[in-house]
């Protein structure tokens, strides 16, 4: 067995694929500032090292489980990071269960510091984050990954992170004996929702795109992902979809107000990097290829919306 090592590790639980996990939380910080003029230093710390520490332990769930139940032995021994390297299987489990660990201590210190009502919050997303690849069916396996990855990620962090700041811009709760009072700002949720429809379309297209590089992959070892019942074909319909939504979410904040008329700007380098990205992926499904397209157009949204949030901030 191979002796880990940090870049191993940073392998194994895929540090580079946590700007998944960072943009929504600093959009959502920044959404904060900007829309709401509030900022908490201490929660925001928390909740980033809390969310981090379990973005990479979900990583790790899924990179073990892939690996123990791989049906391909190919994959099992030369893709997967726990075969490649030659990893003790033991040793992996046990880095999982301390970083859950650690997110789970810092998630309850979070609660100490904003409102008991995130317990419930946040225990639903750690159930979805697990049992995400973790279980006797996985929702990976299912067609299903898109819809709870992105609406987890993409919305979820996103409203965590401006409920850290100040619960009482989104809920609150009173509680007695016998009685919860709960206090929706019912306005200000579903505003936060549409605001970060565009995060949830890009990051169920980083799924659909790893779906669609692994569909032959999949087959081999018995996993059903939505690709498998939509049809490769209409996947990246779905994908070229999923890819203009965002743009058009934009336009619609710069009607409505949400984002100062300068946004409009970002439709530049949308001609200019997305629609061309978007053309290279629909061209071949390869991962080593073009599964980095769908990050590439997640991080291009993603980064011209944190310019625009913070400039108007500091505006």
């Amino acid at each position: 067995m191979k002796k880990i090592t940090l870049p191993i590790f940073l392998e194994f639980v895929e540090l580079r694929t946590k700007v998944a996990s960072v943009f929504p939380m600093l959009i959502g910080i920044l959404w904060t500032i900007n829309h709401y003029h509030t900022f908490n230093w201490l929660n925001t710390i928390v909740f980033v090292l809390a969310a981090l520490c379990f973005d990479m332990c979900t990583t790790a769930i899924n990179n073990t489980m892939d690996y123990k139940k791989a049906v391909d032995e190919e994959y099992k021994q030369k893709d997967n990071v726990i075969g490649q390297f030659n990893l003790n299987y033991r040793q992996m489990v046990t880095i999982i269960f301390v970083l859950l660990s650690i997110a789970v201590v810092l998630s309850i210190v979070l609660v100490f510091l904003t409102d008991i009502i995130l317990l419930p919050i946040g225990a639903v997303c750690f159930l979805i984050g697990i049992f995400y690849t973790f279980g006797p069916i996985p929702l990976s396996r299912l067609p299903l990954g898109e819809i709870f990855s992105g609406v987890t990620m993409g919305f979820g962090i996103f409203f965590i992170s401006i409920f850290v700041q100040n619960p009482s811009l989104l809920m609150t709760s009173a509680w007695t004996e016998t009685v919860v009072h709960l206090n929706l700002h019912w306005k200000s949720i579903v505003l936060t929702f549409v605001m970060s429809v565009p995060l949830i379309c890009l990051i169920a297209n980083i799924m659909l795109a790893n779906n669609l590089c692994d569909y032959e992959q999949d087959l081999r070892n018995h996993r059903y992902t939505l690709v498998h019942y939509l049809t490769p074909r209409r996947s990246l319909m779905l994908y070229v979809i999923l890819s203009i939504v965002p743009w058009i979410m934009w336009a619609i904040y710069i009607l409505f107000g949400y984002l100062p008329i300068r946004s409009a700007i970002a439709f530049v380098p949308m001609f200019f990097l997305h629609f061309p990205s978007i053309k290279r992926f629909c061209k071949k499904q390869i991962k080593k290829e073009t599964f980095v397209e769908s990050i590439k157009s997640f991080v291009l949204f993603s980064a011209i919306y944190v310019i625009i949030l913070g400039l108007d901030s500091l505006i």
